[in-house]
């Protein structure tokens, strides 16, 4: 009888062991741009790990901004924000004054830095993103915002934007989906 009460208490906690390893699994959110849809590009775990663009971090998410910290304690901070059935994270790119003279807020051409993409802002209220996306723009300097609004392409973007002396740093919003697997 002892023996077999024994068993019985051995399967129990085994049982139990089980059942609290299987509650305790990690839960991760995979993220995909909505133009390849089954590419992660993000993934976000429920222990605190991420990884964006293949390397890996540490994140925290507040008030819709994610904070990533790499081994070295390098840290992005970058907007996550939701957007009916997707999200916008916005991630930040780099550009160079190239046109002549000096820059007149964001009026000019500009080249990011170790890239190729380039926005060039006219005084007329018109933009040239790329060399190819053409539309107008309005500029809210006290929010650091910048509307674009494109001829027939894409939607009306919202970037958040600064420029100190010859330097534009663009927050630009990617629109992000839950990977299809």
């Amino acid at each position: 009888m002892k023996h077999s009460f024994t068993k019985l208490i051995a399967i129990c906690l085994s049982l139990m062991i089980l059942c609290i390893a299987g509650c305790s699994k990690t839960q991760t959110q995979e993220w995909a741009y909505i133009h390849d849809k089954a590419t992660t590009i993000l993934s976000l775990s429920d222990n605190g790990k991420a990884v964006f663009n293949g390397e890996k971090y540490t994140y925290t998410l507040e008030n819709n901004f994610l904070t990533l910290t790499d081994k070295d304690g390098n840290v992005t901070t970058m907007r996550f924000i939701p957007d009916g059935d997707q999200y916008l994270l916005y991630e930040t790119a780099v550009y160079e004054y190239k046109g002549e003279g000096e820059p007149d807020g964001v009026i000019g051409y500009w080249q990011e830095i170790d890239g190729y993409l380039s926005f060039e802002f006219t005084d007329k209220g018109t933009f040239r993103e790329d060399y190819y996306s053409p539309g107008y723009y309005t500029v809210d300097e006290e929010n650091g915002i910048i509307k674009l609004v494109y001829n027939d392409m894409y939607a009306d973007t919202y970037i958040y934007y600064q420029v100190d002396g010859n330097i534009l740093t663009v927050d630009y919003p990617w629109p992000v989906v839950p990977t299809e697997k």
